[in-house]
């Protein structure tokens, strides 16, 4: 029987090669020997991905430890003498009060991502434009949310759809929509790969992502 952390495991490393794909890379789960670099010695990463100059080593850990601390800082060390390189450690449930402080997006960070949406979309990659789509629709609560005390932590889809509906920046339909959303998302993030996600679905959430963007970047300073 497959555990709930395996799920999340399967499930983070198939987005992670969605956009890797997307952004033209080639993605390998439990890379062969021949494709871990030299420089990781016998480290056996979870995933790499690799592009023309370079690429991410990826490893994903339960939680965090004091040996998998100084584990993946020996290995952090080793990826970042590489030029091109980087090292991504995951980790699967963090302690509560280890939950990263998460900054305010930059417009151009939301445009940026916007255009992420699309292109992941296009090529067909739904699923992982969704999940980048509730993304950056939690960075747009955070942003609309007048608490200044858990703007700085992550939201959980309902509040996402509470704080913008509460705040004015959607009508009680556009909320309806979002809260049906909301389950696909959270199907998505938990692992369902049977789930369909429709192409016009996603471009309706994007227009609304711009329009809310938009709207809140006008009157936040």
């Amino acid at each position: 029987m497959i555990s709930e952390a395996q799920l999340w495991e399967s499930n983070i490393l198939k987005n992670l090669q969605q956009v890797s794909e997307a952004r033209g890379m080639k993605f390998y789960i439990n890379p062969p020997h021949e494709i871990i670099p030299d420089f990781l010695g016998d480290f056996q990463p979870d995933a790499i991905a690799l592009g023309p100059d370079g690429g991410m080593i990826i490893e994903i850990k339960l939680r965090r430890s004091p040996a998998s601390e100084k584990q993946l800082a020996a290995i952090s060390r080793r990826v970042s003498g590489q030029k091109g390189w980087e090292f991504r450690a995951i980790y699967l449930n963090p302690p509560i009060d280890e939950t990263p402080q998460i900054g305010k997006p930059a417009p151009e960070q939301l445009q940026a991502t916007f255009r992420e949406i699309e292109e992941l979309t296009t090529r067909g990659h739904r699923a992982a434009a969704l999940v980048i789509a509730w993304a950056a629709l939690e960075s747009l609560a955070r942003l609309a949310s007048p608490n200044e005390a858990t703007r700085p932590r992550g939201f959980s889809p309902i509040q996402v759809v509470q704080t913008l509906a509460e705040e004015g920046y959607i009508e009680n339909e556009a909320a309806e929509g979002l809260r049906d959303m909301a389950k696909l998302r959270n199907a998505v993030v938990h692992g369902d790969f049977s789930v369909d996600v429709p192409t016009e679905k996603l471009e309706g959430l994007l227009k609304q992502l711009q329009a809310i963007a938009s709207e809140i970047t006008s009157v936040t300073p």
